[in-house]
C-alpha cells in the first residue's frame, strides 16, 4: 500500500507541475499569439487556467493526506495545503475579479481604470502561478527525495 501512495504522491506533483509548465510555455503564449485577438485567446485560456486551479485545489488536498499518511516532513504536508489556498484564491477572488474588470456592457469605469485595474490583477495572477508552480516543483523534489531515502528533509 505504501508503493501504490508513494506511486500516487508522484504522480499527482508531477502532474500539477507539468499541467503549469505546459500552460505557462505551451498553451497561454501559443493561444494570445495564433488567434486573432486577446478577448479570443482569453476565452480559451481562462478555461485552461479554470481546470489547472481546481486540479491544484484537489491536488494539494490529496499531497497533504498522502504526506501525513506517509509519515513526511511536516513542510511536505503544509506546503501543498498552502499551494492548494493559494490556487483556490487565484480562481475565486483574482479571476473572478478579472472577469468583472473585463468591459462586457458600457457604462461604469473609464476605459483607462479598466485596463489599469486588469494589469493589476494579472500582475498577481501570474505571481501567484509562478509561486504556486515552484512550489509544486519542490514538492516533486521532496517526495522524491523522500522516496530515495532522504526523508525530503533539506540539507
Amino acid at each position: 500500500m505504501n508503493d501504490l501512495m508513494r506511486f500516487v504522491t508522484v504522480l499527482v506533483a508531477g502532474g500539477w507541475f507539468g499541467a503549469m509548465i505546459l500552460f505557462a510555455f505551451v498553451v497561454a503564449p501559443t493561444a494570445f499569439g495564433v488567434l486573432p485577438g486577446a478577448d479570443v485567446a482569453g476565452s480559451l485560456v481562462g478555461p485552461v487556467l479554470r481546470a489547472i486551479h481546481l486540479f491544484g485545489i484537489g491536488a494539494g488536498l490529496v499531497l497533504a493526506g498522502l504526506a501525513w499518511l506517509l509519515g513526511r516532513p511536516r513542510w511536505l504536508i503544509v506546503l501543498p495545503l498552502v499551494l492548494a489556498a493559494a490556487c483556490a484564491y487565484s480562481e475565486f477572488s483574482v479571476t473572478a475579479e478579472i472577469s468583472g474588470v473585463l468591459p462586457h456592457e458600457s457604462g461604469g469605469p473609464s476605459p483607462e481604470d479598466r485596463a489599469a485595474r486588469f494589469a493589476l490583477l494579472h500582475r498577481l495572477s501570474m505571481g501567484i502561478f509562478t509561486v504556486v508552480g515552484l512550489g509544486a516543483a519542490a514538492l516533486v523534489f521532496g517526495h522524491v527525495r523522500a522516496d530515495r531515502g532522504g526523508g525530503g528533509h533539506w540539507s
